[in-house]
């Protein structure tokens, strides 16, 4: 049988300058093919660019949340005044029409047989473009194995470390984050699969990318006139200081519960009531206090 190797591509928000890297890595690898598990696009404003690599170089890709915030925004175009919401406004003009049409063709899972092995492909997990799937949540990832169809189950969404193992016979492959690693400084993670006579060999890839780049991309494309604070918390992830933001959005979090009981607005629906919406005060205050770690 002919070895197939297979990149795996997850949560690359926009960090086109990270995905280009990949690719290069990835050819040096001799990948025959290309698979994107969704967040292509958001939290980084280039999705343009980062579709125009997708789209020449594979049609085995599925949406995640962050392309589902886009499309239902634009059905619902929802007339709100957050300062945080004015992120999600920004990328949404950025993308192109072409783009989010495109966006809306895509699946959320997909099932790809190599020699084979048969491989389900999602974002978050074979219920959700949202629920995450970590090492530790057994249960959950056991009922997702006990009954799972295909050999082999991957997926991102969760911005871990790559991660895989054994579950009731079925290869479990959680595939990293190639575009805002809390992980690395300025390292984007994928995942190679060599697939020969019907084994499957898991290799993690790190490749390194030019923050500096990356940074002065940010300042050039006028989202920060809009907001701010979401894209210096995002930058801190890539350079290195992702507890900067899980303890920001965890703060946050806790003040809305404790003040209205949920993170969202009244009139949302879908996807929308998962999309955490903190009142402007609140937003406002935490920039205030973490403004020290804020460069950009």
């Amino acid at each position: 049988m002919i070895k197939i190797k297979v990149a795996i591509i997850s949560d690359i928000h926009g960090n086109c300058v990270a995905l280009k890297e990949i690719v290069k890595d990835a050819n040096k690898n001799g990948v025959s093919d290309f698979v994107f598990l969704g967040d292509m696009v958001h939290d980084l404003p280039f999705g343009n660019e980062t579709l125009e690599i997708v789209r020449s170089i594979s049609n085995k890709v599925i949406k995640g949340n962050k392309e589902q915030y886009l499309i239902e925004y634009d059905q619902e175009q929802y007339d709100w005044d957050n300062v945080q919401f004015r992120n999600n406004k920004f990328m949404y003009k950025e993308i192109s029409r072409d783009n989010l049409e495109y966006l809306k063709t895509l699946p959320i899972s997909i099932t790809v047989e190599y020699e084979g092995v048969k491989i389900l492909f999602v974002h978050g997990s074979p219920k959700s473009v949202e629920e995450q799937l970590h090492r530790v949540d057994r249960e959950l990832l056991d009922k997702y194995t006990s009954n799972l169809k295909e050999d082999v189950l991957v997926f991102g969404h969760t911005h871990e470390k790559i991660w895989y193992e054994y579950i009731n016979n079925k290869l479990v492959v959680s595939a990293g984050c190639a575009g805002v690693s809390p992980c690395y400084i300025g390292g984007a993670e994928y995942v190679i699969l060599n697939i020969e006579d019907g084994k499957i060999e898991v290799k993690p890839k790190l490749v390194n990318y030019d923050i500096e780049e990356l940074k002065q991309k940010i300042i050039r494309c006028g989202i920060l006139e809009q907001d701010r604070v979401f894209m210096n918390l995002t930058y801190n992830a890539i350079r290195g200081e992702g507890d900067i933001r899980y303890k920001f959005f965890k703060e946050a979090k806790t003040i809305m519960l404790e003040r209205n009981g949920k993170c969202y607005k009244d009139n949302a629906k879908g996807i929308f009531k998962y999309f955490k919406l903190y009142d402007d005060d609140i937003w406002l205050g935490l920039a205030e206090k973490y403004k020290e770690y804020f460069i950009l």
